[in-house]
């Protein structure tokens, strides 16, 4: 399980930058604090930091780095064999007719997908053709606060942007006028595509990708005149490129003015699998060994951390970012086989559960970093050398931290899968020993 596809290696890649910039953040921030040191009062405590606040928070972090692992691997051990259970249990059949014999059943089928229904906004003037689904999407110019740090204090400032968002924390005179939001958001389903003789569900049509911007005309923005005249003293309404703006003055553009663009998702080549139902798709929902073991999991964590700790409820955000696959509806706007869509959910896992031990690994090590913090704290305060010997000894526990983090994150990966998938949980716990003895010997010849 720990070997990833060549497509993955970039996340790595990733990852090892961002320890590196971030050791090299970490050196830089650890340099200003003894410049700034030497150049105050030695006797001024509240420059020297609370070791005891920077332990807490490592243990936290050390709590949220064994949840995060755990459940990432109770995920993938049981999303990994749901995946091979669901490929056996597929059927690829034929969108040109309706099979009745796989009904009620997984299936794999693929096509070019058509409609003779139109998608219409009224109010825009619009009226498409081979559209599944059209997404208008309405944007206000409004004041935008935003924050920079500036000589270790937070900063803050306003510009105007285009936002999707209304800003209402917002203040020192700069405000937005809510009532001049006349347009909604909105997303239109098209509930009349085929892909040969099936019927495409609503929960198929809304994954689609609205990809295709559509361009506006003289004649949208004349519609747009006739449907909303001048509310909340709109004068002009204008269509440039793909965008429909609602101006409060002729020829520029005012704080509140609005601005709308479509993007749509159009028919052609898909593939689709899940459950048939009858003519059309229904989710396939997922019955196994592993329904009953979640459901004691479930039961046995809520009883174990029914608290509001710190620690309890990393686990509890942790178990619910990480939840396995449970039912099977997919759509892809191209044609593609039955072994390459498993093959691509496949990669998909891997790929996310790679990027998530890495983040398990380097939260540790920053606990385990912040736990030997108070040392060097300790160090600092000896006179003459011990901003010196700080920044020597912080370097080298930022280096064990990260060593010690690779045998615990091992550990934490094995008792997970000995769990949920045995084979892989002993192998990786002998590993992780040999690992950890490694370390252990090498630091004992050393000393």
């Amino acid at each position: 399980m720990l070997r990833l596809p060549q497509s993955n290696n970039y996340i790595i890649v990733f990852a090892l930058l961002t320890i590196l910039i971030s050791s090299c953040n970490a050196s830089n921030h650890l340099r200003g604090h003894i410049e700034e040191h030497e150049n105050k009062h030695l006797y001024s405590s509240h420059k020297k930091g609370n070791p005891i606040t920077a332990v807490i928070f490592g243990f936290l972090c050390i709590a949220g780095a064994f949840a995060m692992l755990w459940y990432n691997e109770r995920r993938q051990a049981i999303t990994e064999y749901r995946l091979e259970q669901a490929k056996k249990q597929c059927t690829s059949v034929n969108s040109a007719e309706i099979n009745p014999n796989t009904n009620h059943q997984l299936i794999h089928t693929n096509g070019e997908s058509r409609t003779n229904d139109l998608v219409v906004d009224a109010a825009f003037g619009l009226s498409l053709k081979d559209c599944i689904k059209l997404v208008r999407t309405v944007e206000m110019y409004q004041w935008i606060r935003r924050s920079r740090e500036e000589n270790k204090r937070t900063v803050y400032y306003y510009v105007q942007e285009w936002s999707t968002i209304f800003h209402e924390d917002c203040g020192d005179g700069h405000f937005n006028d809510k009532t001049k939001w006349i347009v909604e958001q909105e997303t239109q389903i098209n509930l009349k595509v085929r892909i040969g003789a099936y019927l495409m569900s609503k929960s198929l049509a809304e994954q689609t990708n609205p990809n295709e911007s559509i361009p506006m005309a003289s004649n949208n923005a004349q519609s747009v005149a006739n449907f909303y005249g001048y509310q909340k003293g709109f004068q002009n309404y204008e269509a440039n490129g793909q965008y429909i703006y609602f101006k409060q003055n002729n020829g520029t553009i005012s704080m509140n003015d609005l601005r709308v663009s479509f993007n749509a998702a159009k028919t052609g080549p898909t593939t689709v699998v899940s459950q048939q139902q009858n003519d059309t798709f229904t989710p396939f929902i997922i019955h196994d060994k592993f329904e009953s073991t979640l459901a004691r999991d479930e039961n046995l964590e809520e009883m174990q951390c029914s608290c509001t700790t710190c620690c309890c409820l990393c686990c509890k955000l942790c178990k619910a970012l990480e939840k396995p696959l449970t039912e099977i509806d997919w759509i892809y706007e191209t044609i593609l086989t039955q072994n390459q869509v498993f093959k691509k959910k496949a990669e998909e896992n891997a790929c996310i559960t790679m990027a998530q031990r890495i983040g398990g690994y380097v939260l540790m090590g920053i606990g385990f970093c912040l736990i030997f913090s108070p040392i060097s704290w300790l160090i600092s305060w000896f006179p003459l050398v011990g901003n010196f010997l700080a920044t020597i000894t912080g370097f080298i526990f930022f280096l064990v931290s990260f060593i010690i983090s690779i045998p615990f994150s091992l550990l934490t990966i094995a008792f997970a899968w000995l769990f949920y998938h045995p084979k892989y949980g002993i192998a990786l716990i002998a590993l992780s020993g040999v690992i950890g003895a490694g370390i252990y010997f090498y630091i004992k010849s050393q000393s």
